[in-house]
């Protein structure tokens, strides 16, 4: 395949509709035995790792000891977001259903490159109906960073899809689209989180885009 596109999922593909905050204190409290309070408006942008890892250390844990459970504690949350979540319906944000599906016609390799862990992203995408346009994925129990998780996803693209062509990465995050460009991608921030234009620009976006309606964008980038 010559042409790949990576998706970040929440907030860029799909949203919650109630705050969901709860679900990470309750991973934590599973983990790490230790009772916080969460606001993950405080920390959105942020990997699940990364969210972890900052909320501990305000509340005075030892490096040490977070990194350790780490993994444990990405392999709970999923059970933590379904047991705050899993029945709530999840909305799909504007043109990412048309988006997929004119990419899949195209012969488009498609992938998520996203900061959360790999049940709750595929949950997310599954409840929506989303997840069959996705090959496969890189997520945030695969690595701490952005830059990490970029990385893996290309190269899995390679080593599973002999992929060797043109990649645009698509995120609403500047620390994803940032991580894009390092990792040679093209990138398109798109305005549907919390960060405002010269956010994405800055970090790196060759184009910003209000919502997923505005395709021409990302196909042009495909070449």
């Amino acid at each position: 395949m010559d042409k790949l596109v990576l998706f970040d999922v929440n907030n860029t593909l799909t949203k919650d509709t109630k705050d969901i905050s709860e679900y990470v204190a309750e991973s934590i409290r599973n983990i790490y035995g230790t009772l916080v309070d969460v606001d993950l408006a405080k920390y959105e942008g942020m990997t699940a790792q990364e969210t972890a890892e900052a909320v501990l250390v305000e509340n005075g844990m030892a490096q040490e000891e977070i990194e350790e459970k780490l993994v444990r504690y990405t392999q709970d949350l999923f059970y933590s977001y379904y047991n705050v979540a899993g029945h709530d319906r999840q909305l799909v944000l504007d043109g990412a259903k048309e988006l997929l599906e004119g990419l899949e016609r195209q012969g488009v390799l498609i992938g998520m490159a996203t900061g959360e862990a790999e049940k709750v992203a595929r949950f997310r995408l599954e409840k929506t109906n989303l997840l069959q346009h996705f090959k496969f994925g890189a997520y945030g129990n695969e690595g701490k960073s952005a830059e990490e998780i970029v990385a893996k996803a290309v190269e899995k693209a390679k080593n599973e899809f002999s992929f060797s062509g043109r990649a645009v990465l698509v995120s609403c995050y500047p620390n994803f689209v940032k991580a894009g460009r390092l990792a040679g991608l093209a990138t398109v921030g798109v305005l549907s989180g919390r960060f405002a234009e010269q956010d994405l620009s800055g970090a790196g976006a060759e184009m910003v885009i209000k919502n997923l309606k505005e395709r021409g964008p990302i196909t042009k980038l495909l070449g």
